[in-house]
């Protein structure tokens, strides 16, 4: 193995750590793909054979990338490449969905559209840490109740969503800073309180939502 190829995988192992602290799991996982590639580069790097050689030149550079690396890179930027086709959609796939959803339920379609842009981002494929699914973000047991059966599909999701919208609208009088606030924390919560609860992602969220909705 050539000195430069070495030099270049040992930078990688160095940066796997760098300016972070990684957890034992993430450290062992980091290490497997370093071993990985290294074991590529003994292996393969004195094959006489360059054309199925996995050590693949890249670039300008006299630089050589392992199969496992240059499959990493390749898995990094399909996934960046679909994350950009999911924000530049959402101002044309789902505009047809809102409006049908606001008829059918009474609802602004301004107001859907200023709850799904701070749920999800309009992002339909979307998992909050809580397990809150989809565009409107609906749990698992509330989209149950409101009959959605795939909450990552678009029009479910945004039909059920506003279906618990209108609900809450409805439960508070059509106050809308309520509404949302019951949205985000959940009815009870904004009855035991007597208002908005005193929660500080709550509060922030009705603040945000309303500053969408009225802008």
């Amino acid at each position: 193995m050539d000195m430069q190829s070495f030099r270049i995988l040992m930078d990688i192992n160095a940066l796997q750590s760098f300016g972070s602290v990684q957890s034992s799991a993430n450290h062992q996982e980091s290490s497997n793909l370093f071993s990985t590639m290294l074991g590529e580069v003994l292996s393969q790097s004195s094959s006489p054979n360059l054309t199925n050689n996995p050590l693949m030149y890249q670039g300008k550079n006299d630089v050589f990338m392992p199969t496992t690396l240059l499959k990493l890179q390749q898995q990094i930027e399909q996934a960046s490449n679909s994350g950009q086709t999911t924000k530049a959609q959402h101002n044309s796939d789902y505009s047809d969905l809102i409006k049908k959803a606001a008829a059918q339920f009474n609802v602004p379609e301004r107001l859907i559209s200023s709850v799904i842009k701070h749920e999800s981002n309009f992002n339909a494929g979307t998992v909050s840490r809580a397990g809150a699914q989809g565009l409107m973000q609906l749990m698992p047991g509330t989209a149950k109740f409101l009959g959605v059966k795939n909450s990552f599909d678009p029009e479910q999701n945004i039909t059920g969503g506003t279906r618990y919208l209108k609900q809450m609208l409805d439960q508070f009088g059509g106050d809308i800073k309520l509404a949302l606030a019951a949205y985000n924390a959940g009815p009870g919560n904004v009855k035991k309180h007597g208002g908005i609860p005193p929660f500080k992602e709550t509060q922030n969220y009705v603040k945000k939502v309303l500053n969408t909705f009225q802008g």
